[in-house]
């Protein structure tokens, strides 16, 4: 076994972590790194692009929340020795961003955080159908356990 360190590009990414929310479940945690294989893993937050004035205070603390929500997905992730690399997506068609992303990083599976979900409707449904055929599979972690909670 070589000590030479290793070199993790974009490209190698085999599983893409949703996060869809302030929160990280422990159980999408898990998935992703019995998924992962020992391969790197992208952890993309994504987030709803606000156009209206009313909730133009808001749009500007949501990328925040959003990065610090990636930072600490990241950090369990290396914890439990898998690479992580993040990406924010602040967008008005979330699931055509995870398409694209996924596509660009060579995922093979995409893990969908069931409890970030909530607020985004029908985000597994529509990113399933962008998904269909292209040989990427998206998953579901469910969670009837703790979440990681961003302040």
């Amino acid at each position: 076994m070589s000590a030479a360190p290793q070199h993790v590009t974009a490209a190698a990414s085999r599983v893409l972590l949703v996060v869809a929310d302030c929160a990280v479940s422990q159980a999408a945690i898990r998935r992703t790194v019995e998924l992962a294989g020992g391969s790197a893993v992208t952890v993309v937050g994504v987030g709803a692009e606000h156009t209206s004035r009313a909730e133009h205070a808001s749009a500007t603390v949501e990328p925040e929340q959003l990065r610090r929500s990636v930072a600490l997905a990241m950090s369990v992730l290396e914890n439990a020795g898998v690479v992580a690399l993040g990406h924010i997506a602040v967008t008005g068609s979330p699931a055509r961003t995870l398409a694209r992303v996924a596509r660009a990083r060579g995922a093979r599976v995409v893990v969908l955080d069931q409890l970030g979900l909530s607020a985004g409707g029908g985000l597994a449904a529509e990113l399933r159908r962008r998904m269909y055929g292209s040989g990427i599979v998206v998953v579901s972690a469910n969670d009837r356990g703790g979440r990681w909670v961003v302040p």
